[in-house]
């Protein structure tokens, strides 16, 4: 199967919802850092403040937000910073697939995998 290169329509298609996906991401990540900043300065937390950032807890995370607790916001918010670029490597790779683009599929799956292995290994050496 040769590689085929994707239509205006489609490359269009494409870009606009890795845009999408980047804007409504870009926002939400940054609401839930204020209301964790919010929540922190409410409680009498200064952020700023020397030993202030709460340790990262990946699965304590869904419980802090249903506590309101500040930080299950503030983390919440940075992985979701963290996992917009990845995000955007799946929606495009998806979208060579749709247009049977083979070769820039199977480039997006390799840099999804360098990816994927590097969050994998930063944190089981955190561990």
């Amino acid at each position: 199967m040769s590689a085929r290169v994707p239509s205006a329509d489609t490359a269009y298609a494409m870009e606009a919802a890795v845009a999408r996906l980047l804007v409504v991401g870009t926002w939400l990540a940054m609401g839930l850092v204020l209301v964790g900043v919010v929540l922190m300065l409410a409680s009498g937390v200064d952020p700023l403040a020397h030993g202030a950032v709460p340790p990262f807890r990946p699965a304590a995370i869904p419980g802090e937000l249903l506590a309101l607790d500040p930080a299950g916001f503030l983390w919440a918010g940075v992985v979701l910073i963290v996992a917009l670029p990845i995000g955007r490597v799946l929606v495009s790779g998806l979208g060579f697939l749709a247009a049977r683009d083979v070769r820039m599929a199977g480039i997006s799956l390799a840099v999804l995998v360098v990816v994927l292995v590097s969050v994998v290994a930063s944190v089981v050496i955190e561990a």
